[in-house]
């Protein structure tokens, strides 16, 4: 799990492959992305917003997620097919 950096929010990951952003304010989960195809390893904001959320996976991806538009944008893959990824970090 991560908290956003304004504290709003925080982004949970699970073994199932879902991430969920819920609000601190009322503890509602508000979205739910369902792309992963592993359990998430690890999970993280962007820095100084908290406008997306950045994802690692043991299926060997990252993906970044569109907290406006509710969507994935990206998805970054190791050179070494079939990788699994089990640590993340946003400069």
């Amino acid at each position: 799990m991560a908290y956003s950096p304004d504290g709003a929010l925080i982004a949970t990951g699970g073994d199932d492959g879902k991430v969920k952003v819920w609000t601190t304010k009322n503890c509602l989960c508000f979205t739910t992305f369902k792309d992963h195809e592993g359990g998430i390893t690890d999970i993280t904001f962007l820095p100084k917003k908290s406008n997306a959320v950045l994802t690692s996976s043991e299926d060997g991806t990252v993906r970044a997620y569109d907290l406006i538009k509710y969507k994935c944008f990206r998805v970054m893959k190791p050179n070494k097919e079939g990788t699994p990824l089990t640590c993340l970090t946003v400069d």
